[in-house]
């Protein structure tokens, strides 16, 4: 077994808990593993000093397949395929060794848990029923090795179901009852073709990562209206039938036009299948007639989201410092929140009930997760810190300096800040400089104010290596022409010595136009940015609210070529994909702004999370701009204003659209809008702390600890880097011959083109 093959079943074992070490351990009390060999009929036989094995049959001869005269080790059966049904026993398979056709004791390992548990010594394989897949088994036969692989296909079939199913963090009704059999035999039958029913949401093609709640399915009504759902997910080893009436939370006389898909089901259907495709269809039944399918086809990233997304709403439950509201007390919030890739409702950072002194939205959060700098309700020129890493603990700054920090562009430690110099509130600051964040000193800077007097909306890079900035005012140079705010600009920096250089033209706005929020994408390559009205209806400058349009683009820093994310805008460069509608939906691929990137890849993809006043399906379908509670009625009415999130391929040819169709992102209020989303990695852990994975080490690694009995964060003690985990270069990475790369100085699978 190679190195890379034992790290494999160390995860796989910490990952699963003690049901995987007891089942790789023969059973022992300790966890470790037994010296007898059992054979596959229960008899137990020593193994001999130099590792040679018996044979069954043989009485008592062996062949030493550790010798020079190699032996051809085979494992029966080869690449099994197991199906597990609902109903029905879990079937079981043994495995057998065999050295040149006759059986011997082997030690056996499974490297994927969550499928299946393998008897170390019998190679009674079992499946765990939840999640399918294909598993890697491996014999030790000796000091030899040999694989195959075992494919367990599950079917699952339900009718009706219970709880919430996910739909309390991404709006519905819940899920519908049982049907009968002979409506369930409408739903399976025939169907009727219906142009009238089309999907509203999700949307085909779209990338999903693991671990997220599982999405509201919403479509249009058809010629008549459903009395019930058959929603069917298929993949290639997972395949799930879900019959359903109408829920029991649904008003009467209110159309079937949305259903959830269980929690569990879109866990165990997106985990099956990780890295690859799954197909959703679905048929309604109305009158005695089927009306259908219709189908869309998803790609399923290979692993979850990573970091935290910090968000500003204004209409949260979850702290009340506003008055005026038209619906409910005429009381709501503005408070900055939080949300992680695996969470069910937003966690409360910054903001309280009171008045508008505690009010705490516009906000900047440095990329490790430490500092969040945000402005106060009563005066947008006033800022306070938040120790992220010290239970969101405050600080506020004092009145001189006031000005300084709005929208700040932080380091990656947060330690630093550029000040923001956009026209977005009174008293914005007259020139952009460098401040100590934790003094609000000025810090000398070379090579920067003779380019650049006001930077609007600076962002640095991952690694802290660029910056990026609209040229609103400065001399800038032959290739930029003086800043008027149609420039986005982005600088190399040099921390050690403040310096500021190479500037870069990445995009020239056209009239009536402006580029703004640039992210930076954890190739270090490239950035994400918004290209938006300069003024709103309101006359506004770069906001989103009162008419003002937007969409997001991508540039290269190598060329310079910049390009319109068109999937994650909503059509596929000509035509939009995005369902139309009334109050002012007619075109939403032009509601997108204000995107940051995670810093981390996940799952083989960058991630881009963004506001989109477009419609979420027939969830939250008023006016684009219906988001302020004092002149709409929010409690009644959900507004679009929410979050929403979109793949990006890594190593894109510039020029080209890397990104996919958007996802609304879960666990936000529904009846809140919601804008601004940072997202950056969480609080690095010290040596010795629990972890999943090497980004959430201050070291860099997440390694399997015996005493601790799981993984911990520890010091780097294996011959190559797993995926999270720390690297200086793509050969640092235990599988870069496969296509891991290191992306911002952590191993990263990237999906193939």
């Amino acid at each position: 077994m190679t190195m890379k093959q034992k790290l494999s079943w160390v995860a796989v074992a910490a990952v699963c808990g003690g049901a995987v070490l007891g089942a790789c351990s023969g059973g022992n009390s300790d966890g470790s593993a037994s010296n007898a060999n059992t054979h596959p009929d229960g008899g137990a036989s020593e193994a001999s000093a130099d590792g040679a094995l018996p044979v069954d049959g043989a009485e008592g001869s062996v062949f030493d397949v550790t010798s020079s005269d190699a032996h051809d080790i085979t494992i029966y059966p080869k690449d099994p395929v197991i199906t597990v049904s609902t109903g029905q026993p879990i079937p079981s398979l043994t495995f057998e060794a065999r050295v040149n056709d006759k059986s011997v004791t082997a030690l056996w390992l499974v490297d994927r848990g969550e499928i299946g548990l393998i008897d170390v010594h019998s190679g009674v394989f079992e499946p765990g029923g939840a999640i399918a897949g294909v598993a890697k088994v491996v014999a030790t036969v000796g000091t030899e090795d040999v694989s195959t692989t075992v494919t367990v296909k599950i079917s699952v079939v339900q009718n009706g179901g219970t709880g919430g199913s996910g739909s309390g963090g991404v709006g519905g009704e819940g899920p519908g009852v049982p049907v009968n059999a002979a409506i369930q035999g409408i739903l399976e039958g025939a169907t009727t073709a219906d142009p009238n029913f089309r999907w509203l949401y999700p949307y085909d093609g779209t990338v999903w990562p693991l671990g997220l709640l599982s999405p509201l399915l919403q479509w249009t009504q058809g010629a008549a209206p459903a009395e019930a759902v058959y929603i069917h997910l298929s993949s290639e080893h997972y395949d799930y039938k879900g019959f359903f009436g109408l829920p029991p939370a649904l008003p009467p006389g209110a159309p079937l036009v949305r259903h959830p898909i269980p929690q569990e089901v879109w866990k165990a259907a997106t985990t099956s299948n990780a890295g690859g495709t799954l197909t959703a269809s679905l048929v309604v039944a109305a009158g005695g007639t089927a009306y259908g399918p219709i189908s869309q086809t998803w790609k399923l990233a290979s692993g979850p989201l990573k970091g935290t997304v910090y968000y500003q709403s204004y209409g949260t439950a979850l702290a009340k410092n506003y008055g005026g509201g038209i619906g409910g007390d005429g009381q709501f919030g503005g408070a900055t929140l939080a949300i992680r890739g695996d969470s069910s409702e937003p966690t409360l950072v910054a903001g309280s009930n009171g008045g508008l002194k505690e009010c705490r939205v516009c906000h900047s959060v440095s990329a490790d997760g430490s500092r969040m700098i945000v402005q106060r309700g009563d005066d947008y020129a006033a800022s306070t810190s938040f120790a992220l890493t010290a239970g969101y603990s405050e600080t506020i700054y004092p009145v001189a300096d006031r000005e300084k920090f709005g929208w700040v562009g932080l380091t990656p430690d947060g330690a630093l800040g550029l000040g923001n110099a956009a026209p977005l509130y009174a008293g914005a600051p007259t020139s952009s400089q460098l401040y100590n964040m934790n003094t609000g000193e000025v810090i000398a800077s070379t090579g920067f104010a003779s380019f650049v007097t006001k930077a609007g909306f600076p962002a640095f890079s991952p690694s802290g290596g660029h910056v990026a900035f609209s040229l609103f005012e400065g001399p800038g140079n032959a290739a930029t022409g003086p800043g008027d705010g149609s420039q986005l600009i982005a600088m190399a920096f040099d921390r050690a010595t403040a310096t500021f250089s190479d500037p870069k033209l990445l995009f020239q706005a056209t009239a009536g136009t402006a580029p703004g929020w640039p992210s930076f994408l954890p190739t270090l390559d490239a950035v994400v940015f918004s290209v938006q009205s300069r003024l709103n209806d309101a006359g506004e400058f770069m906001m989103t609210r009162y008419g003002g349009r937007g969409q997001l683009w991508w540039a290269d820093l190598a060329t310079g070529t910049a390009h319109p994310l068109d999937r994650a805008n909503g059509s596929d460069g000509t035509n939009s994909y995005l369902p139309t509608g009334p109050n002012g939906h007619d075109d939403d691929t032009s509601l997108h702004y204000e995107p940051t990137v995670n810093p981390v890849v996940s799952g083989g993809y960058a991630w881009v999370v963004f506001t989109s006043r477009r419609m979420y399906g027939n969830v939250a379908t008023i006016n684009p701009w219906a988001s302020d509670p004092r002149e709409h009625d929010l409690v009644a009415n959900v507004t679009p204003k929410k979050l929403w999130v979109a793949a990006i391929d890594l190593n894109a040819a510039p020029g080209t659209d890397p990104s996919h169709p958007a996802f609304y992102l879960p666990a936000q209020e529904l009846m809140a809008g919601n804008t601004r989303g940072f997202w950056v990695v969480d609080p690095c852990k010290s040596d010795g702390e629990p972890c999943e994975s090497g980004d959430e080490c201050c070291g860099g690694f997440c390694q399997m600890d015996g005493d601790a009995g799981g993984l911990i964060c520890m010091n780097h003690s294996n011959e190559c880097s797993n995926e999270y985990e720390k690297c200086a270069q793509d050969s640092d990475c235990c599988d870069f011959l496969t296509g891991t790369k290191c992306i911002n100085e952590r191993c990263a699978n990237v999906v193939p083109k």
